[in-house]
């Protein structure tokens, strides 16, 4: 197969790719290998994504060294080869290091899934470049991990994003081999995945009826929903099945994945069955699957609001690179820290935005990234995910209802009311902070006494876990972050849990009323792990949208009120009242005011 004439695409799109490959190449030893210097090792399934970003900037970038290029993807597609393995005396063939070493941090069928893919599409742009012996090796490899391994687990595993990864293995191997067991892995795995979507369009990370470990494990996931749409799409395509059959469950995937970004491109982050994977509230980590799920949809339906939604999600990652081409999840801040996932991972997933490249730029060209001006205010439900997005011309709001119940590392950690408001131009106007214990326009006081029992309850599990943390933190050299983690571990997931602290935050499980112009929650305040006060007042906290900004209204009921009770007005708000029971203010796009207001 010889090499598409490249097109033209803009340096506002090709520069960042090629820096993150740049990066990544940085880091190979003599051998060749891609050596993450976090974990110390091959991130064998990671190492696949060069290959593909190497193929596709082969592609698309004009001023490409073709011969460079190619290099790179023939010399990481044979380490690749090199590194597939029988597993023991089973039938199936795995890439290593997969889940045979810890540090790795990935699992087999999610380095599979890249490393079939990413073979399959070296040979498929580079085909006629390689030796008849690479490309037989190359075939080979990418078929028989995909025949023995990969079409099992897209039937197997519960995970939607695992089996969805799996798929795209299988895809592209069958777009090699012919073989139609894959393609008809891929079409049942596509039938399963319809089974767990949600009718609003999101999907639960581990669905109940898999057992996850955690009843949080099975909320959204802000940092997963991308990547099963997107994977979907890409593996029907490859494996030349008809997509209009699933046209429902990808467009109701979009919509939730929209629902969930700002007008910054940052999507709402403390909607998330795994927090503990990220140091701030948002990430920008997933967003190439952003880009790749939104530029998809854009091709496939002709929807300018995919576009729109694919070029902020790109502009805002491509903010966050460090000059060297290093990715980062989020930029330092009060409150923040170091993510759990590395940025050989981050930058492996760049492929997935080199893949959405020509179809952004021809969006580019077309004019349909231009976003259309929002005439009249607008409320979204996404009842499955008890998510309500608030917007009109000064703010974009969400107000979060009920949710799985949560610990320390799983589930979304805030909800009962207010979760995010931005303005148009992307300033935060209700900072939040993910373990904070008083967030602005909640309600918070203290109820009872310190409770280790509780605590105890919530968080011991999470203990054992804190060693893995610290291992991992020290071999990445982080040598007082890893002497540190279990003391760490201990306060946020025993310690936090057991104190007397409540907050409306907290409560998992509010009544909700949709409005024509918001939303209403009547809500209990609540320890952390979701445990209301029965004796304590109902609040009735409204949310409106008219125009102007959001404007909220919080009434308390009767009851006794909690210990020490607080609501801290948010810096940027304005119009702020307070009646005896009452608390009003409105949060847009300018306004200034702080404070405190006492129970």
């Amino acid at each position: 197969m010889t090499v598409p004439q490249p097109m033209a695409v803009r340096e506002e799109l090709l520069e960042p790719i090629r820096s993150v490959l740049s990066w990544m190449l940085g880091l190979r030893n003599a051998d060749g290998a891609i050596v993450c210097p976090q974990h110390k090792l091959e991130h064998t399934g990671k190492s696949a994504g060069a290959i593909v970003i190497a193929c596709q900037l082969a592609q698309v970038d004009p001023n490409a060294d073709q011969d460079a290029l190619f290099q790179v993807a023939r010399e990481q597609s044979m380490r690749l080869v090199q590194r597939l393995e029988r597993e023991d005396t089973s039938t199936c063939f795995t890439f290593r290091p997969g889940r045979h070493d810890p540090h790795n941090c990935s699992n087999s069928v999610i380095d599979g899934g890249a490393c079939s893919d990413a073979l399959a599409t070296c040979v498929q742009v580079f085909g006629e470049r390689l030796s008849h012996e690479e490309r037989q090796a190359i075939t080979h490899a990418s078929v028989l991990h995909a025949q023995t391994y990969l079409r099992h687990c897209v039937i197997d595993k519960p995970i939607p994003a695992q089996k969805a990864w799996a798929m795209t293995g299988a895809a592209q191997a069958f777009a090699l081999s012919g073989h139609e067991v894959l393609q008809l892995a891929v079409q049942e795995g596509a039938r399963l995945l319809a089974d767990v979507q949600h009718a609003d369009g999101s999907y639960p990370y581990h669905p109940l009826d898999g057992q996850p470990g955690h009843p949080g494990a099975s909320d959204v996931s802000a940092f997963y929903q991308s990547r099963v749409t997107a994977f979907l799409d890409f593996a029907l395509e490859a494996a030349g099945l008809d997509r209009s059959e699933h046209a429902d469950a990808l467009d109701r995937g979009l919509d939730f994945l929209l629902g969930l970004q700002g007008p910054d491109g940052i999507k709402v982050g403390v909607v998330e069955a795994k927090p503990w994977y990220w140091g701030a509230t948002h990430e920008v980590a997933s967003h190439p699957f952003d880009v790749a799920a939104l530029i998809r949809g854009w091709s496939r339906t002709g929807d300018a609001k995919y576009a729109v939604g694919a070029l902020r999600a790109f502009r805002s990652w491509a903010a966050h690179l460090l000059p060297n081409g290093e990715p980062s999840s989020h930029e330092p801040g009060p409150g923040r820290r170091k993510s759990y996932q590395c940025p050989v991972f981050w930058a492996s997933h760049a492929s997935w935005m080199a893949r959405a490249l020509p179809e952004l730029e021809r969006a580019m060209v077309e004019g349909a990234t231009q976003p259309a001006k929002l005439k009249e205010p607008r409320v979204t439900w996404f009842a499955d995910a008890g998510l309500v997005r608030l917007e009109d011309a000064t703010v974009v709001a969400w107000v979060r209802g009920a949710r799985p119940a949560g610990n320390a590392h799983h589930g979304s950690p805030l909800g009962g009311g207010l979760i995010r408001a931005v303005a148009p131009d992307g300033t935060e106007l209700l900072p939040r902070c993910r373990l904070g214990a008083h967030q602005a326009g909640e309600w918070t006081g203290k109820v009872g006494r310190t409770s280790l029992a509780r605590g105890w309850r919530c968080g011991r599990k999470e203990l054992r876990f804190s060693l893995w943390l610290a291992r991992s933190a020290w071999r990445a050299g982080r040598h007082l972050a890893a002497i540190g983690m279990p003391w760490r571990v201990f306060k946020e997931a025993v310690l936090a849990f057991a104190h007397p602290r409540v907050s409306t935050s907290f409560d998992r499980d509010p009544g909700l009323e949709m409005l024509d112009d918001g939303v209403r929650l009547t809500v209990r305040m609540a320890h952390r792990d979701g445990t209301v006060d029965p004796s304590g007042p109902v609040f009735t906290r409204t949310f409106r949208v008219n125009g102007q900004g959001v404007k909220v209204d919080e009434t308390i009921g009767p009851g006794r009120p909690a210990r020490a009770l607080n609501y801290r007005l948010p810096a940027l708000a304005r119009d702020a009242g307070r009646g005896p029971e009452r608390v009003t203010w409105r949060l847009g796009a300018t306004g200034s005011g702080s404070g405190s207001l006492g129970g």
